[in-house]
């Protein structure tokens, strides 16, 4: 009996100190979690590697190519202060998420990205001439822009839209379905964004705008009578305005379907093409556009800049017998930024650049 006891005695004291060990490491570990916080519990379940570790050099794995086209993509959209919407950048492999394979029940086509020059050469930069004017354009340059900007909190800039509805695409896959929406109200998506990156470029320079995002095409026709209003309230609400600025986008199909996406790469990002468009009335046939050349004037300046900073973001100066509503004011411009296959992101960030461009040109005046 008092063997059995003994026996007993030890197993007890031996569980007991057990216990104890189990007790103080579960307490040691607790104070330790606390302490390190989240990386702590992420090293104990095996999912964090200890900074001796990287110190002492062991090798780690590297970065997927997804993960580093997708970091450098937030990088880039944290920089401008715009929401990723899915473009990548050139030799990028695809998002995740981004579906590079058309769905085999819809229609779709291909979207191939190209840059567009041409053109006669004025300068530093080209001019496609289809008005028919005759004017020496290399002299034209030299003639300065009939507007001056005060640049003293006053409204002297006006940007509005035309065509207010006209979209981008929300990410670049290589192709289209042929039934997609080329016009949107969300505002985000469309030609309105672009606008407001270049009140924002603008503003940053000291330069008063208005942008005005009345909704011009909610019947195609007509659009331009719509906008002839819009303009005419603003230039009587802002007798200071001498700068109207017309943001567009443009569309390129090939007879076979094929898409065209004018693309820049500036600065390591990829931008949507820009082309800005002069009117002409040199016959006189319009009757109502006698200020024509103040508008070529500025037009032409504003190619020379934008040569200057971004020589493969502008697409030729188109010059034509055109009118636009740009007899409203001397300094009247409009601008086509990207296709509708560009990305809503890359046009956002066109429209940073031309507010750029547009910033430097008129304080030069």
């Amino acid at each position: 009996m008092q063997k059995k006891l003994l026996q007993f005695s030890k197993a007890f004291a031996i569980l007991l100190s057990v216990f104890v060990c189990v007790w103080c490491a579960a307490v040691r570990f607790q104070s330790w979690a606390r302490e390190e916080g989240t990386d702590a519990l992420l090293l104990a379940a095996g999912m964090r590697v200890e900074e001796t570790e990287k110190a002492e050099g062991r090798p780690q794995a590297p970065p997927s190519a997804k993960e580093t086209a997708r970091s450098q993509v937030e990088a880039e959209e944290t920089d401008l202060g715009l929401p990723d919407d899915g473009i990548v950048p050139f030799h990028g492999e695809e998002l995740p998420g981004v579906s590079a394979t058309p769905d085999p029940g819809r229609a779709s086509n291909t979207v191939e990205e190209i840059l567009i020059d041409g053109g006669e050469q004025v300068g530093n930069f080209f001019v496609k001439d289809t008005s028919g004017s005759g004017v020496n354009l290399t002299e034209e340059l030299k003639q300065d822009p009939a507007v001056s900007l005060k640049s003293n909190g006053e409204v002297e800039v006006l940007i509005y839209h035309t065509h207010t509805s006209e979209a981008y695409m929300p990410q670049f896959t290589g192709f289209y379905y042929t039934d997609m929406e080329t016009r949107t109200q969300n505002q985000d998506r469309s030609v309105v964004a672009v606008g407001e990156e270049i009140k924002k470029a603008l503003e940053a320079e000291g330069i008063g705008v208005v942008h005005d995002t009345t909704v011009n095409d909610a019947l195609y026709n007509g659009s331009y009578s719509r906008s002839w209003e819009v303009l005419q309230n603003n230039l009587e609400k802002y007798p200071g305005i001498q700068v109207t600025i017309d943001v567009h986008r443009d569309s390129m199909t090939t007879e076979e379907g094929v898409k065209y996406k004018p693309t820049a790469v500036i600065n390591g990002r990829k931008a949507a093409q820009i082309m800005f468009l002069a009117g002409s009335d040199a016959n006189g046939d319009w009757g109502d556009f006698p200020d024509w050349r103040d508008n070529l004037h500025l037009a032409l300046r504003v190619q020379q800049t934008a040569s200057e900073l971004y020589p493969e973001l502008v697409r030729p100066l188109d010059f034509s017998d055109s009118k636009y509503n740009m007899n409203a004011t001397k300094g009247s411009l409009l601008v086509e930024v990207g296709t509708e296959v560009n990305t809503a992101s890359e046009a956002r960030y066109s429209g940073k650049l031309v507010g750029e461009i547009l910033a430097k040109t008129l304080k030069k005046q």
